[in-house]
C-alpha cells in the first residue's frame, strides 16, 4: 500500500472506490465537495455504474492509495449530495488579489490527505496567459466570492 502525504486532484479522479471485504469496486471518484472558509474536503463524490452519485464523507475513508480509494463496506456512500461547493465549481475560476486584480485561473488543486478525517485544499495551481502555473498555499485565500478567489495582497505581488 504506496500513498503520499498531499496529491493533485487531477491525480485523485477517476480512482476506483474499493471495498476488500467484496473484492470489488463500487464506483469512480468524480468529485469531491469542501467547505468554503475551512478549506477543509467533506467528501469525495463517488459515480456508480448503476445507481447515480453518492458522496463518500472523508471519515469513511479507509485509505487513499495509488491506485485506489479504499472503504469498508457500502454503507459508507451515502446517496444524499451535501449542498457544497465542488471542484468542478473551482477549476477555471479567477483568481484576483483583494485589490481585484486579475491574476489567473485555478488549474489544479492539491490535496492534503492525511489525516484522512482532516482533508483539506493544500494549494492551487494558478494559470496566467501565456506563463507556466504557478502554485499558491490554501492558507493565502481569503475567501471564494462572486465566483472568484480572492488572494492575499502580498501573495498576490508574488504572482505578478
Amino acid at each position: 500500500m504506496e500513498t503520499t502525504s498531499s496529491r493533485k486532484w487531477s491525480e485523485l479522479l477517476g480512482l476506483p472506490v474499493y471495498v476488500p471485504k467484496l473484492g470489488k469496486s463500487l464506483g469512480t471518484v468524480v468529485d469531491f465537495f469542501f467547505k468554503e472558509g475551512s478549506n477543509s474536503i467533506y467528501a469525495l463524490r463517488v459515480h456508480t455504474r448503476v445507481n447515480g452519485d453518492f458522496a463518500l464523507p472523508v471519515r469513511g475513508i479507509k485509505a487513499i492509495e495509488v491506485d485506489r480509494v479504499t472503504i469498508d463496506n457500502e454503507n459508507m456512500l451515502i446517496k444524499a449530495l451535501p449542498p457544497l461547493p465542488q471542484s468542478q465549481d473551482l477549476i477555471g475560476m479567477p483568481v484576483v488579489s483583494e485589490k481585484d486584480e486579475a491574476l489567473g485561473e485555478v488549474s489544479e488543486i492539491s490535496i492534503a490527505l492525511y489525516p484522512l478525517n482532516a482533508m483539506r485544499l493544500n494549494a492551487l495551481g494558478i494559470s496566467t496567459n501565456g506563463h507556466k502555473a504557478r502554485g499558491i498555499s490554501a492558507d493565502s485565500i481569503l475567501s471564494f466570492t462572486n465566483e472568484k478567489v480572492v488572494v492575499e495582497n502580498h501573495i498576490a505581488r508574488k504572482l505578478k
